[in-house]
């Protein structure tokens, strides 16, 4: 019943935001930018509360290229690129920023957390910057906990637990808490 519940005001929430939907839908047919979408989701961002929450996790399940719609997009939170994707009961806490992600099966995390697309984005393959920017997508292993304002830059396995304020640099495995900056895994969790 709860369930059927939620699938309902899923339902509504998707019907509030359908124009914002569609202007971002448009946006993608007709050119490669994503100002439009960007826009949207700033401006569904700043809605409080639980039904803002309902409204962004509408609005991306239908926009991003994959998002279940069992998620939590907390207040202030935005996703900079339509190239992410999110498993089911993923839950973010307040002014998170993502760009380029794919975030497994009931990843959570704390507030402030940073995913840009990746750590050369404005670098061509020798190292020069480059004018149009190359985004790679930072892979999130189910089950992580990532912490408060934590930088994530490079993927991290399933099962780790990312300490708060940590800046992840390159491919942590799972299994494992990790800290620091530039992060280390501290500890196995086996």
């Amino acid at each position: 019943m709860r369930r059927v519940l939620k699938a309902v005001i899923f339902g509504i929430a998707w019907l509030l935001t359908s124009p914002l939907i569609l202007l971002s839908w448009l946006e993608s047919l007709l050119t490669r930018g994503e100002q439009v979408f960007l826009t949207c989701a700033q401006l569904l961002a700043c809605m409080p509360g639980w039904p803002g929450a309902r409204l962004r996790g509408a609005f991306y399940c239908a926009t991003l290229e994959d998002c279940s719609w069992e998620t939590h997009i907390g207040f202030g939170s935005v996703f900079t690129h339509r190239g992410a994707k999110l498993a089911p009961n993923v839950s973010m806490g307040a002014y998170c920023v993502i760009g380029h992600a794919d975030l497994g099966r009931g990843v959570m995390m704390g507030s402030r957390v940073s995913i840009p697309s990746g750590k050369r984005q404005h670098f061509g393959e020798g190292g020069s910057l480059v004018a149009e920017a190359r985004y790679d997508t930072v892979k999130v292993g189910a089950g992580c906990w990532i912490g408060e304002g934590a930088i994530l830059l490079a993927e991290v396995g399933e099962g780790s637990v990312v300490s708060a304020g940590a800046v992840v640099v390159k491919a942590m495995p799972g299994g494992s808490i990790i800290g620091g900056n530039p992060a280390q895994v501290l500890r196995s969790l086996a």
